[in-house]
């Protein structure tokens, strides 16, 4: 009887490696459950003879209806694009989104996932900061692994954790459209200005530049791939400077993304070139940011809508359990302003 007492709906879940919603729906025999979850969950329960009480199960069977979501800092543009589009269509669900910005500090992502699944959330949606970096730190990874086995865990792009699911952007492909666009108008000096190196978007696309470089038969100078630091307009404007003090400076530059691509063009004019006339920038992320400059800066483009579609999907399909990919990979595109131009060969 003692064992009984210390089972509880949450050790169920974690042991049969589903949310508790599901282990909810099961034991008050609802429908919409996989078969073979089901058996996995009924094994487990007719292994410690468990038998919730009236209370237990009310408890159980009560939706928060509240989905937890962590992003670095929702002032840039990409994560208020995502958290916009995500807590419109959980709205539309009749769930309620909850932000919390980490500001990729490790004692506070850990705390606001504590805190979030006290608070009962039915999942979690991390979206950039720790979750991108490889390899992750490994208390981070330790609490998103203990709680991933608990409620649904989608990540907003790649992460090496098997029990959590995946829906990122294809920023490889990105990068193709950004080298053949650049290379089509002549250019053969062109730079690559990103953040951190061990975050993994920086990877895909370093190895995508790279590549691409080689497809167009254009020399990857070591000197034209600049790791400027944090992913900022201060980063940008800084990481431009050193490229224009070289003694042969590159003729396009392609920035990580459209707050560092706005730095770079702040520090091209501040230095008295032009854009586009001496120097083209393309971005990443096709913010409102490169329409407020001057000229407009050509930026990769993301489908918001799709992406959050895809990410609030994803984990209202997990929270029921239903069958839904771990992985997905949404396409990009190239958005064409006037911050690139046709060079002489």
């Amino acid at each position: 009887m003692a064992v009984q007492k210390e089972i509880t709906i949450y050790d169920i879940a974690r042991e049969a490696g589903v949310s508790t919603a599901t282990v909810s729906r099961i034991l008050s025999n609802t429908t919409g459950v996989k078969q073979d979850k089901r058996n996995r969950v009924q094994a487990i329960v007719d292994k410690y003879n468990f038998k919730p009480s009236a209370i237990a199960r009310g408890l159980s069977e009560t939706r928060s209806k509240v989905i937890g979501m962590l992003c670095p800092d929702v002032r840039n543009a990409y994560y208020a694009n995502i958290f916009m589009e995500c807590e419109r269509l959980a709205f539309e669900k009749d769930y309620t989104l909850v932000l919390n910005n980490t500001f990729t500090r490790e004692s506070l992502e850990v705390a606001f996932i504590e805190k979030l699944i006290e608070q009962r959330v039915e999942s979690l949606i991390v979206c950039g900061g720790l979750a991108d970096w490889r390899p992750l730190p490994p208390r981070y990874r330790e609490t998103l692994s203990r709680f991933a086995k608990r409620i649904p865990v989608v990540i907003a792009g790649k992460c090496d954790m098997e029990n959590c699911y995946q829906v990122c952007l294809n920023h490889a492909e990105g990068m193709r459209l950004a080298v053949k666009h650049l290379a089509t108008l002549g250019h053969k000096r062109i730079a690559f200005l990103h953040g951190y190196s061990f975050i993994y978007q920086t990877q895909d696309k370093l190895a995508a530049f790279r590549l691409t470089m080689e497809e167009e038969n254009l020399p990857t100078r070591d000197e034209y791939i600049v790791d400027a630091g944090e992913f900022n307009e201060q980063s940008g404007l800084m990481g431009m400077k050193r490229l224009l003090s070289l003694t042969e400076p590159p003729t396009a530059v392609i920035a990580t993304n459209d707050l560092m691509a706005a730095g770079a063009l702040q520090a091209i004019l501040r230095l008295g070139y032009a854009v586009p006339n001496d120097i083209s920038i393309v971005g990443f992320d096709d913010s409102l940011i490169t329409d407020l400059t001057e000229p407009h800066i050509s930026s990769v483009h993301y489908d918001y809508a799709l992406y959050g579609k895809m990410l609030i999907d994803t984990a209202l399909l997990a929270i029921d359990g239903q069958e839904c990919e771990r992985f997905t990979m949404l396409p990009t595109s190239l958005t064409v302003k006037e911050s690139c131009r046709k060079i002489e060969a």
